[in-house]
């Protein structure tokens, strides 16, 4: 290396705008976890973590930005994939529809067909990383957008086994919308698989109340509700 050049160092992820209200409940009572050296102190590395004071919702605030690279998304995740896989094994052995959202470039469908080699698999994403992912054949279709899109959620209502939000609520503006946008594709009797970051490392969303919410659009929780993992059957039509 000369004298001149540097080491490379991974870009800085950028954030998002920081906000005044719970994501979960919309309560104004937040309370700072961990302030750290937070953006707002000059520091762009790392961002402070903060709770609702009503519904214990954990989140940061403001969010990282997410993309392909991220640090958060890409550590332990083919692990994290494997485990989240075998949990939903045990409840639906043989689902014949899956949909993955937020599924970027589809990995989780690639580790999740070792478990389930006779599922289609689709993906969506806000990104046309998903059309990379098809072009590939890791899924077999793709869309792009949101769950809480109309023109989406009238295409794809009561069509899936099974529905997977991997690490995807934390992204999120709005992530009870997006689990009802969820159960709303699942059709009756299918499964939906949540995996959110582990709160105990202080990462953006501990699931508190993601069972109560589930349970109220006529879901049965079939694993532990407070544990970062869920799987839920949907008993009946979502509203």
């Amino acid at each position: 290396m000369s004298a001149t050049s540097a080491p490379s160092v991974p870009p800085v992820p950028p954030y998002g705008p920081y906000r005044e209200d719970c994501p979960w409940c919309g309560s104004r009572r937040l309370r700072a976890r961990l302030r750290g050296d937070g953006p707002r102190q000059g520091a762009p590395h790392r961002s402070p973590v903060e709770r609702c004071a009503d519904c214990r919702h954990v989140f940061r605030n403001p969010p990282l930005t997410p993309g392909p690279e991220h640090p958060l998304v890409r550590a332990g995740v083919r692990f994290r994939h494997r485990l989240a896989a075998r949990a939903l094994y045990r409840h639906c052995p043989e689902p014949e529809s899956w949909l993955d959202v937020g599924t970027g470039d589809a990995e989780f469908p690639r580790a999740a067909r070792t478990h389930f080699p006779y599922t289609a698999f689709d993906g969506l994403d806000a990104t046309h990383r998903v059309l990379r992912a098809r072009a590939v054949e890791r899924v077999e279709e793709a869309f792009v957008g949101r769950l809480t899109d109309p023109h989406i959620a009238a295409r794809l209502r009561e069509r899936y086994d099974v529905v997977s939000l991997f690490q995807y609520l934390e992204r999120v503006v709005d992530p009870r919308a997006e689990l009802r946008a969820a159960l709303r594709v699942l059709r009756p009797g299918g499964h939906l698989l949540v995996d959110v970051a582990d709160p105990r490392r202080l990462l953006p969303v501990h699931p508190l109340g993601l069972g109560a919410e589930l349970v109220a659009q006529g879901c049965t929780i079939l694993t532990g509700s407070r544990g970062h993992r869920v799987v839920a059957r949907k008993d009946g039509s979502a509203p």
